[in-house]
């Protein structure tokens, strides 16, 4: 397996940048992308993917429309999906607020137990997830 340091680019701005562990320098830009990919043929958007060991470099483009969902349309944590569960490495802790951190971009309290809220927190310049209304109680009417 290779190490291939993988760079999502619109126009000359990297986007994000990361390690991927793959067999292919494609199948790393696929992973990031999460679709299919291609060779890159002048697209605005557009991934790059350094092999260091071979001294390459590879850029790919997404092979078709862009099928990701726009981030700025998600607003909600419900818009992400059914939830995400984490588990923990080493003991559980002890006290509920360890299982929360502070995003240090949008400064909104993060579950890590939900890895929803955690990838969504990972994304550059992302904004805070509207809180979910809470849970309607009804109350039935007494007998006599």
């Amino acid at each position: 397996m290779t190490k291939y340091q993988v760079e999502e680019i619109e126009g000359d701005t990297v986007l994000s940048s990361g390690i991927v562990v793959g067999n292919d320098p494609m199948k790393a830009a696929e992973v990031t992308a999460g679709q299919r990919v291609s060779p890159r043929a002048l697209q605005d958007h557009w991934f790059r993917v350094v092999d260091e060991e071979q001294a390459a470099i590879y850029e790919y483009g997404l092979a078709g429309p862009d099928e990701r969902p726009e981030p700025a349309a998600w607003t909600k944590l419900s818009d992400l999906g059914q939830p995400i569960h984490g588990k923990a490495r080493g003991p559980e802790p002890v006290n509920e607020a360890d299982h929360f951190y502070d995003c240090p971009a949008c400064g909104q309290r993060v579950d890590l137990r939900d890895m929803r809220q955690v990838m969504w927190h990972e994304v550059p310049g992302h904004e805070q997830l509207k809180p979910e209304p809470e849970a309607e109680v009804i109350e039935f009417p007494k007998r006599k």
